[in-house]
């Protein structure tokens, strides 16, 4: 048996965008993208969609290293979007140069909120905690032992 988890993000109108940010930012290849006009000429002719969402993301999957991450605009269920901060994306890295580029990437765009500025840690050579344009919130580590089974 094969199990395989992904992140699912619903941004509320900003799908777009955010697959742009995470293709610019962390050279994401988009793997997948159907608009709720597409799922409905090619999947389901009785979909309604509500006025001016017939370009709204409906599901899109995107690869970044080896995990997937799948964005879409609005929520299946119709439930009330709440962006929250029990939720974050932790990206790790196995070179300070790679997350240095990266850093700069993700904090070019003004809307990123710097949470917890770059520093070395009991844990990490380069750690940093920010919120992105979107307000997912990404943690970026470059590990001092990236071995789990040595870490502590």
């Amino acid at each position: 048996m094969t199990i395989q988890l992904a992140t699912f993000l619903t941004l509320d109108g900003n799908a777009t965008q955010a697959i742009i940010f995470y293709q610019e930012t962390f050279q994401a290849k988009l793997l997948f993208k159907i608009t709720n006009q597409q799922f409905k000429e090619r999947l389901n002719p009785q979909l309604e969609i509500p006025e001016g969402q017939e370009d709204y993301i409906s599901h899109s999957i995107l690869q970044i290293g080896t995990t997937q991450l799948q964005i879409a605009d609005t929520s299946l269920t119709g439930d009330k979007l709440i962006t929250g901060n029990n939720f974050s994306l932790s990206f790790t890295f196995n070179d300070l140069e790679t997350i240095k580029q990266i850093y700069q990437k993700v904090i070019q765009h003004k809307e990123t909120q710097i949470l917890l500025p770059p520093c070395e840690n009991e844990f990490a050579d380069f750690y940093t905690i920010v919120r992105d344009p979107f307000g997912i919130t990404l943690q970026l580590t470059k590990e001092k032992q990236p071995d789990p089974v040595k870490k502590g």
